[in-house]
């Protein structure tokens, strides 16, 4: 599962035609949308220019760490999509391929009319694309450098929007066009009128829906799609005005739209060699407890080290009364020393009829240098005078991810499981108390649980489920700045 979300660029409103679509085929993917309208119209720009447009875009969004790009926009897909291809690491997705195969797929009279911006249609990107993969097919471009303008003005079923479009598509009639590619993502906010004045027997390709359809194979094909369970975000930014976007993406989207306005002129006009991925540490030498939570990290793009990556590193004491205060003093001691993020755990067992025994003393409940064994022997001798149905108990996990030398403002998560102490250990996948840690809801022990059973309902499983909702805007800092940061 990886939820970075997808990333979305445009010259201005118009890819959000294909956002919807991603809205509607994708609804557990994260989305960020970037619209440039401060500088739009883009069709009527030199090639170069676009060009150099597009990729500070795309240098915006990098930062955002998103895991695929999606060029919702044809002139700076035509005039950029296979120099941004060739230089980044994640997958790139024009609107051109797709909406010409659907094009060709259509067609029954092998003559496909494509609208576009001047630029799109000046670069020839959709007759060179569909020629190449049906050189029968006669091709008839018109520009439609109007039609941009009624979109970003809000003016899209207003009475000059139908005089506009009726006069713009004038030349494509009678002419056996059968099949109209709408070759701008903003081009199917006019759909309706388009439609009417083309006619009935016109099939409308919608690219930028269509090249959704090619995103959500790419999920799948490099294992990057996000899970069912994944609560998604939309984010939308525009250099344009925000007040106006929000209204028009609100209406065609059909959500409240809050827009940051951002400016993005300060940024590379080509690709800049990708920083050093940033390094969390694991406060564990527990190859399975590092493993765990490496993989959460590391689908956001993170490297992940632990405690065993430093072998001269002074162990800091758990002197705390606590989980909390134990997993403090471990993130925030290992923090400063390292000059890392660190998250760090502190987990424990506690029993009711023992007042919340072992409890922060679990690992070394029978005594410092003691096993597993010894630690279960004492815990059943001490419970041997309590009734099976009054051994109820519960495991406990806290987690602290802390900044260096921040230790105010680090995050803390928590999970639980409850449970009962049997008398008679039962299974052999689990170590510590897990034997004895009886779940009545599932009728196994904790060790008799597979590794993705015990991951669905254990203390840890709940807890790393806690920080994947909050570690990405706490470490990155878009939060309240003064407040910890706490979850049960």
């Amino acid at each position: 599962m990886n939820t970075q979300p997808i990333g979305f660029i445009d010259s201005g409103v118009g890819g959000l035609t294909v956002v919807k679509e991603a809205l509607r085929q994708l609804p557990n993917e994260n989305v960020v949308f970037l619209g440039d309208q401060a500088r739009l119209p883009y069709g009527p720009r030199p090639a170069a220019q676009v060009r150099a447009f597009t990729w500070q875009m795309v240098n915006f969004l990098l930062q955002q760490q998103i895991k695929m790009l999606v060029i919702a926009c044809n002139t700076a897909t035509a005039a950029a999509l296979p120099d941004i291809r060739q230089k980044l690491n994640i997958p790139v997705v024009g609107v051109i391929v797709p909406g010409s195969r659907a094009a060709i797929k259509a067609t029954s009279t092998n003559h496909i009319g494509v609208i576009g911006t001047e630029g799109t249609v000046k670069s020839n990107a959709y007759a060179d694309t569909i020629h190449g993969k049906a050189a029968h097919i006669k091709v008839t471009s018109l520009a439609a450098p109007k039609f941009v303008p009624l979109v970003e003005s809000n003016e899209m079923t207003s009475p000059v929007a139908k005089r506009v479009v009726a006069e713009t598509l004038q030349p494509l009639l009678h002419q056996g066009i059968d099949t109209l590619v709408m070759g701008c993502t903003h081009y199917p906010l006019l759909r309706p009128l388009t439609q009417n004045v083309m006619g009935d027997d016109v099939t409308l390709i919608d690219s930028g829906a269509e090249t959704v359809s090619e995103v959500s194979m790419l999920l799948d094909y490099f294992d990057i799609a996000a899970g069912p369970k994944t609560q998604a975000t939309r984010v939308f930014y525009t250099t344009g005005n925000a007040k106006m976007f929000d209204v028009i993406a609100g209406n065609w989207l059909g959500l409240k739209v809050n827009a940051q306005h951002v400016t993005i002129d300060a940024e590379a006009t080509d690709h800049l060699p990708a920083a050093a991925p940033q390094t969390v540490v694991i406060a564990s030498k527990n190859a399975g407890k590092v493993k765990e939570l490496a993989a959460m990290f590391e689908a956001d793009g993170l490297s992940v080290k632990s405690l065993a990556d430093f072998p001269d590193l002074p162990t800091v004491p758990e002197t705390g009364e606590t989980f909390e205060e134990n997993a403090r003093l471990k993130a925030d001691g290992y923090a400063s020393a390292l000059e890392l993020p660190v998250v760090a755990d502190d987990s424990g067992l506690m029993v009711d009829a023992l007042d919340g025994a072992p409890g922060v003393f679990s690992a070394r409940y029978a005594g410092r240098g003691h096993n597993d064994a010894a630690n279960n022997a004492k815990l059943i001798a001490n419970l041997a005078e309590v009734a099976p149905e009054q051994r109820t108990a519960t495991f406990h996990t806290t987690l602290v991810f802390a900044k260096p030398n921040d230790p105010d403002h680090d995050l803390v998560v928590n999970g639980e499981v409850k449970g009962q102490i049997t008398g008679v250990p039962e299974g052999d996948n689990g170590f510590g108390y897990d034997p004895y840690f009886f779940l009545p809801a599932l009728g196994k022990t904790m060790a008799q649980l597979t590794s993705s059973e015990k991951n669905q309902v254990s203390h840890r499983g709940n807890a790393m489920r806690a920080l994947e909702k909050q570690w990405q805007q706490w470490f990155t800092g878009k939060e309240d700045a003064h407040e910890t940061r706490r979850s049960e």
